[in-house]
């Protein structure tokens, strides 16, 4: 069977969607499929097992990828697709052809559709784009994986989708994060890097009202209030209406630090030097931070919305994302209470470990050859 995988999401700085993709694609080869043929269709070099993976590379275009993806996706895929005999289309990132593809499969890859619950925290354009192509990709895909529960009962309770047409394969985040970094070495890489010689709190996020940054702003006034020692370190690139945050965050150069991109090697080392994770989130499909940081050996401050009950759980500290107070009191217990702050991050290691890349791999693969057995 030849299962084709719609890559071009890597073809752009990676975020939340392409590192699902590349996180799944590292692991495919491990031993999870020595039966099927997996076709990747993309346009830049990616650094896969070309052993496993059968590289296409497709036409670029000079036209924005939201602007390209519709006429891609059902003028020059369906080509692909008659080409190659695919039998599977495998989507990561919502999207599919709507046009008639013979006999070919659809799964596609809805990570949340928070643009329909809160529209106030999304552009235009792009909730535009979603009314008008999601609807229709619901309907044509056989089978939409979704990445928790709680975006399972989205899909169902806003467009109607059929139950046994959804199922759950919940994210994973990369093996490099983990808890057995040397602290005492990396710590100077850090500082070396980025110049970050202090004790830090670490936010990994887009920089936007969905992710209350306002919020975790407030908490860090109350804690230096208190007389904490810690500043936050945020790693994120600017969301959608950002400016007002920006102007908070420049006034608080002192008590933050704000970087827009960090690679994945930096990433690990910010996870692993920090002294917990705080993601006081009003909204998540999933939310693969809180998860990398709990990985990491770092306790987890974060919100109780959403998809975040599920994955942080008991293995973090998690209050109303508005409580500002409970998360600073938790902030200073853990600076204060040395076998509270070790407990959680032993609950942490051990919740992380429901979401091992190697299960979730191997259930995404018997999930291709269950749509495949329905021909």
């Amino acid at each position: 069977m030849r299962i084709g995988i719609d890559g071009r999401v890597l073809d752009r700085k990676i975020t939340g969607t392409g590192r699902y993709l590349k996180n799944l694609l590292l692991e495919l080869p491990n031993n999870h499929d020595d039966k099927n043929e997996y076709i990747l269709f993309t346009n830049t070099k990616q650094n896969l097992d070309i052993k496993f993976f059968n590289v296409i590379n497709v036409k670029e275009s000079f036209i924005p990828m939201k602007l390209y993806s519709p006429i891609w996706h059902n003028y020059e895929l369906p080509k692909l697709l008659k080409e190659y005999k695919i039998d599977v289309l495998f989507s990561p990132n919502i999207i599919v052809p709507l046009v008639d593809i013979g006999k070919t499969k659809i799964i596609t890859v809805v990570h949340d559709i928070i643009p329909r619950i809160f529209p106030e925290y999304y552009p235009y354009f792009y909730k535009k784009y979603l009314s008008i192509f999601l609807p229709p990709t619901l309907k044509k895909a056989d089978i939409v994986i979704t990445v928790s529960e709680q975006s399972k009962e989205d899909l169902v309770n806003y467009y109607n989708v059929p139950e046994e047409k959804l199922r759950v394969v919940y994210n994973s985040s990369a093996t490099i994060f983990n808890s057995s970094s040397s602290k005492k070495e990396s710590r100077k890489i850090l500082e070396e890097k980025l110049s970050i010689n202090q004790e830090y709190l670490l936010f990994v996020g887009v920089i936007e009202k969905r992710k209350n940054v306002l919020g975790l702003i407030r908490i860090m006034d109350l804690i230096k209030k208190a007389g904490s020692k810690f500043i936050l370190v945020t790693v994120g690139e600017p969301g959608y209406i950002s400016k007002d945050f920006f102007e908070e965050i420049n006034k608080r150069k002192d008590i933050i630090k704000y970087f827009n991109y960090v690679d994945d090697e930096t990433l690990k080392l910010l996870y692993s030097n920090s002294f917990a994770f705080i993601y006081p989130s009003y909204y998540e499909g999933f939310g693969i931070p809180p998860l990398e940081a709990m990985q990491s050996g770092i306790p987890v401050l974060a919100s109780d919305k959403s998809s975040l009950k599920e994955v942080v759980g008991s293995g973090g500290l998690i209050h109303d994302p508005d409580n500002h107070t409970a998360f600073a009191n938790d902030i200073l217990k853990l600076e204060n209470d040395s076998d509270f702050y070790n407990n959680v991050i032993e609950k942490g290691l051990e919740q992380a470990k429901k979401f091992d890349i190697k299960k979730m791999t191997s259930r995404l693969v018997n999930i291709i050859n269950e749509i495949h057995l329905d021909k």
